[in-house]
This record gives structure tokens, sequence and C-alpha cells, in this order.
């Protein structure tokens, strides 16, 4: 997966475990930067909550970008 493509995006992401995450992502950490050695991406569900859901690669089903 090319993540770094959807840094500022509104996504739609569905997980191994089949949760829907969507929101805006914010980050992108590629695996040679994450202590995992996993690339990463941050998504920001409600703007101005104070956190956002971290998601790896591996963890990742599907996604598509929403707007």
């Amino acid at each position: 997966m090319k993540l770094w493509e959807y840094r500022g995006r509104r996504i739609r992401v569905v997980d191994i475990d089949e949760q829907v995450i969507e929101g805006d992502c914010t980050d992108y950490t590629p695996a040679d930067e994450n202590e995992v050695e996993v690339a990463s991406i941050g998504i920001v569900t409600e703007p101005g909550a104070g956190y956002a859901y971290e998601l790896y690669e591996n963890e990742i089903k599907s996604i598509e970008i929403i707007e």
C-alpha cells in the first residue's frame, strides 16, 4: 500500500477485524521510522478531541478516499 498518498485526505479504512474508521488522515510514518518497522497512518475522527487512531499497514484490510 502507498499509505503516504492518503495523508491530508478524508478516508474510510476497514481493518482486519472489520472495524470501519472514517476521518482525516493527518499523519504518515514510514516503516523505517516506526519502532515496529511497519508503516502507519494517523486518522482523526473527531477534530478537536485531542486524539487520533494510529493504524499499521498490516492491520488495514482496505482503504479509500471518501472526499
